[in-house]
Protein backbone atom coordinates (compact mmCIF):
# COMPACT_ATOMS: atom_id res chain seq x y z
CA UNK A 1 0.00 0.00 0.00
CA UNK A 2 1.53 3.22 -1.13
CA UNK A 3 0.65 6.60 1.08
CA UNK A 4 0.85 9.73 -0.44
CA UNK A 5 3.08 12.27 1.45
CA UNK A 6 2.24 15.65 0.54
CA UNK A 7 5.00 17.79 -1.59
CA UNK A 8 6.22 21.05 -0.66
CA UNK A 9 3.96 22.08 -3.94
CA UNK A 10 0.98 21.01 -2.83
CA UNK A 11 1.62 22.82 1.03
CA UNK A 12 2.71 25.97 -1.10
CA UNK A 13 -1.08 25.87 -3.20
CA UNK A 14 -2.77 25.21 -0.04
CA UNK A 15 -1.33 28.07 1.80
CA UNK A 16 -1.87 30.18 -1.42
CA UNK A 17 -5.77 28.60 -1.07
CA UNK A 18 -6.17 30.01 2.17
CA UNK A 19 -4.58 33.07 1.76
CA UNK A 20 -7.05 33.92 -0.77
CA UNK A 21 -9.97 32.52 1.23
CA UNK A 22 -8.75 34.70 4.11
CA UNK A 23 -8.28 37.95 1.89
CA UNK A 24 -12.21 38.14 1.05
CA UNK A 25 -13.63 37.78 4.32
CA UNK A 26 -14.41 41.02 6.46
CA UNK A 27 -15.98 44.22 6.02
CA UNK A 28 -15.94 45.39 2.34
CA UNK A 29 -15.16 49.44 3.43
CA UNK A 30 -13.28 50.02 6.94
CA UNK A 31 -15.53 52.05 9.89
CA UNK A 32 -18.57 51.68 8.51
CA UNK A 33 -19.97 53.38 10.98
CA UNK A 34 -17.79 56.30 11.43
CA UNK A 35 -18.44 56.98 7.59
CA UNK A 36 -22.34 56.30 8.01
CA UNK A 37 -22.49 59.25 11.04
CA UNK A 38 -19.77 61.55 9.27
CA UNK A 39 -21.83 61.57 6.40
CA UNK A 40 -25.19 60.95 7.79
CA UNK A 41 -24.65 63.91 10.60
CA UNK A 42 -23.07 66.71 8.79
CA UNK A 43 -25.02 66.11 5.48
CA UNK A 44 -28.58 66.11 7.43
CA UNK A 45 -26.84 68.94 9.54
CA UNK A 46 -25.97 70.56 6.05
CA UNK A 47 -29.14 70.29 5.04
CA UNK A 48 -30.83 71.81 8.06
CA UNK A 49 -28.98 74.84 7.31
CA UNK A 50 -29.66 75.08 4.08
CA UNK A 51 -33.12 74.70 4.94
CA UNK A 52 -32.99 78.00 7.35
CA UNK A 53 -31.16 79.73 4.24
CA UNK A 54 -34.07 79.10 1.94
CA UNK A 55 -36.51 80.41 5.00
CA UNK A 56 -34.35 83.19 5.52
CA UNK A 57 -32.11 84.19 2.40
CA UNK A 58 -28.39 83.21 1.98
CA UNK A 59 -26.10 85.64 3.85
CA UNK A 60 -23.71 87.62 1.82
CA UNK A 61 -20.23 86.82 0.80
CA UNK A 62 -17.71 87.69 3.58
CA UNK A 63 -20.76 88.58 5.87
CA UNK A 64 -21.44 86.81 9.00
CA UNK A 65 -25.17 84.82 9.40
CA UNK A 66 -28.02 87.34 10.25
CA UNK A 67 -31.21 85.08 10.42
CA UNK A 68 -31.95 84.03 13.83
CA UNK A 69 -33.20 80.74 12.58
CA UNK A 70 -29.84 80.38 10.49
CA UNK A 71 -27.74 80.79 13.48
CA UNK A 72 -29.67 78.69 15.58
CA UNK A 73 -29.95 75.46 12.94
CA UNK A 74 -26.64 75.96 12.30
CA UNK A 75 -25.29 76.03 16.25
CA UNK A 76 -27.10 73.35 17.16
CA UNK A 77 -26.94 71.05 14.14
CA UNK A 78 -22.86 71.69 14.06
CA UNK A 79 -22.65 71.04 17.66
CA UNK A 80 -24.80 67.51 17.43
CA UNK A 81 -23.09 66.57 14.49
CA UNK A 82 -19.05 66.88 15.79
CA UNK A 83 -20.65 65.27 18.97
CA UNK A 84 -22.45 62.37 17.04
CA UNK A 85 -18.85 62.16 15.30
CA UNK A 86 -16.67 62.05 18.05
CA UNK A 87 -18.59 59.27 19.80
CA UNK A 88 -18.44 57.63 16.29
CA UNK A 89 -14.58 58.06 16.47
CA UNK A 90 -14.06 56.57 20.19
CA UNK A 91 -16.68 53.79 19.26
CA UNK A 92 -14.36 52.67 16.47
CA UNK A 93 -11.30 53.36 18.08
CA UNK A 94 -12.66 50.33 20.76
CA UNK A 95 -13.69 48.05 17.79
CA UNK A 96 -10.46 48.61 15.87
CA UNK A 97 -8.04 47.90 19.10
CA UNK A 98 -10.20 46.05 21.32
CA UNK A 99 -10.90 42.51 21.86
CA UNK A 100 -13.71 42.32 19.03
CA UNK A 101 -11.55 43.75 16.32
CA UNK A 102 -13.01 44.75 13.20
CA UNK A 103 -11.89 42.45 10.64
CA UNK A 104 -11.23 43.82 6.94
CA UNK A 105 -10.48 42.25 3.75
CA UNK A 106 -7.24 42.28 2.72
CA UNK A 107 -8.10 44.11 -0.54
CA UNK A 108 -10.23 46.67 1.40
CA UNK A 109 -7.22 47.73 3.07
CA UNK A 110 -5.22 47.98 0.61
CA UNK A 111 -7.62 50.34 -1.14
CA UNK A 112 -8.77 52.47 1.61
CA UNK A 113 -5.17 52.65 2.98
CA UNK A 114 -4.13 54.02 -0.10
CA UNK A 115 -6.50 56.31 -0.76
CA UNK A 116 -6.08 57.66 3.09
CA UNK A 117 -2.02 57.91 1.83
CA UNK A 118 -2.70 59.39 -1.76
CA UNK A 119 -4.90 62.45 0.70
CA UNK A 120 -2.55 62.65 3.11
CA UNK A 121 0.39 63.10 0.39
CA UNK A 122 -1.68 65.37 -1.61
CA UNK A 123 -2.66 68.04 1.36
CA UNK A 124 1.18 67.89 1.98
CA UNK A 125 1.69 68.80 -1.49
CA UNK A 126 -0.76 71.50 -1.71
CA UNK A 127 0.54 73.30 1.87
CA UNK A 128 3.81 73.18 0.46
CA UNK A 129 2.80 74.63 -3.08
CA UNK A 130 1.33 77.29 -1.47
CA UNK A 131 3.46 77.82 0.87
CA UNK A 132 4.72 81.51 -0.41
CA UNK A 133 0.92 82.37 -2.06
CA UNK A 134 -1.16 85.54 -1.35
CA UNK A 135 -4.36 84.20 0.99
CA UNK A 136 -6.71 84.57 -1.70
CA UNK A 137 -4.46 81.90 -3.94
CA UNK A 138 -4.23 79.73 -0.41
CA UNK A 139 -8.10 79.95 -0.44
CA UNK A 140 -8.76 78.39 -3.87
CA UNK A 141 -6.31 75.67 -3.45
CA UNK A 142 -8.11 74.76 0.34
CA UNK A 143 -11.30 74.44 -1.66
CA UNK A 144 -10.34 72.19 -4.64
CA UNK A 145 -9.05 69.75 -1.75
CA UNK A 146 -12.95 68.44 -1.48
CA UNK A 147 -12.57 67.49 -5.00
CA UNK A 148 -9.53 65.94 -4.64
CA UNK A 149 -11.03 63.96 -1.67
CA UNK A 150 -14.14 63.01 -3.53
CA UNK A 151 -12.30 61.84 -6.53
CA UNK A 152 -9.63 59.52 -4.59
CA UNK A 153 -12.98 58.61 -2.65
CA UNK A 154 -15.01 57.61 -6.11
CA UNK A 155 -11.36 55.41 -6.55
CA UNK A 156 -11.94 53.60 -3.28
CA UNK A 157 -15.96 52.48 -4.11
CA UNK A 158 -14.79 52.01 -7.38
CA UNK A 159 -12.16 49.39 -6.41
CA UNK A 160 -14.68 48.01 -3.66
CA UNK A 161 -17.51 47.38 -6.47
CA UNK A 162 -15.43 45.19 -8.62
CA UNK A 163 -13.29 43.28 -6.11
CA UNK A 164 -16.22 42.71 -3.74
CA UNK A 165 -18.90 42.29 -6.75
CA UNK A 166 -21.37 45.00 -5.40
CA UNK A 167 -21.92 46.68 -8.69
CA UNK A 168 -24.50 49.04 -7.24
CA UNK A 169 -21.17 50.89 -5.76
CA UNK A 170 -19.66 51.79 -9.25
CA UNK A 171 -23.06 54.13 -9.24
CA UNK A 172 -21.42 55.95 -6.18
CA UNK A 173 -17.92 56.17 -7.21
CA UNK A 174 -19.35 57.70 -10.79
CA UNK A 175 -21.58 59.91 -8.51
CA UNK A 176 -17.80 60.80 -6.42
CA UNK A 177 -16.55 62.08 -9.92
CA UNK A 178 -19.54 63.90 -11.11
CA UNK A 179 -19.85 65.97 -7.69
CA UNK A 180 -15.75 66.61 -8.11
CA UNK A 181 -16.34 67.88 -11.48
CA UNK A 182 -19.63 70.15 -10.24
CA UNK A 183 -17.88 71.75 -7.26
CA UNK A 184 -14.12 72.19 -8.73
CA UNK A 185 -16.39 74.53 -11.89
CA UNK A 186 -18.74 76.14 -8.97
CA UNK A 187 -16.47 76.72 -6.11
CA UNK A 188 -17.75 76.32 -2.47
CA UNK A 189 -18.65 79.52 -1.82
CA UNK A 190 -22.50 79.33 -4.08
CA UNK A 191 -26.04 77.99 -2.49
CA UNK A 192 -25.57 75.50 -5.72
CA UNK A 193 -21.99 74.05 -4.41
CA UNK A 194 -23.17 73.74 -1.01
CA UNK A 195 -26.59 71.62 -2.08
CA UNK A 196 -24.16 69.36 -3.87
CA UNK A 197 -21.80 68.98 -0.96
CA UNK A 198 -25.03 68.14 1.04
CA UNK A 199 -25.85 65.69 -1.50
CA UNK A 200 -22.81 63.79 -1.66
CA UNK A 201 -22.22 63.44 2.67
CA UNK A 202 -25.81 62.09 2.57
CA UNK A 203 -25.94 60.06 -0.85
CA UNK A 204 -22.29 59.27 -1.38
CA UNK A 205 -21.00 58.45 2.46
CA UNK A 206 -23.94 58.01 4.92
CA UNK A 207 -26.69 55.69 2.26
CA UNK A 208 -23.33 53.45 0.59
CA UNK A 209 -22.56 52.47 4.38
CA UNK A 210 -25.67 52.23 5.46
CA UNK A 211 -26.46 49.43 2.88
CA UNK A 212 -23.31 47.50 3.39
CA UNK A 213 -24.19 47.50 7.38
CA UNK A 214 -27.45 45.92 6.78
CA UNK A 215 -25.98 43.67 4.47
CA UNK A 216 -23.55 42.62 6.44
CA UNK A 217 -26.20 41.38 9.53
CA UNK A 218 -27.97 39.12 6.94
Amino acid sequence: MMIDIPSRQDDGDLAYLKRLALAGRGEPAPFLLLIAVFGGAYGFALLSILTAFMIEGLPKPGSPVEGPISNFVGRWAIITSHLAFFGAVLWTAWRTIGPNRIRLSRTASATWSASFAALVVTYVVFRMFTRDEPLTNVIHTNQIMVSVVLILWGAAWWITALSGDRRWLILVAIGSFAAAVALAWLGLGSLTALSILCASLIFLAFVPAVILMREKRR
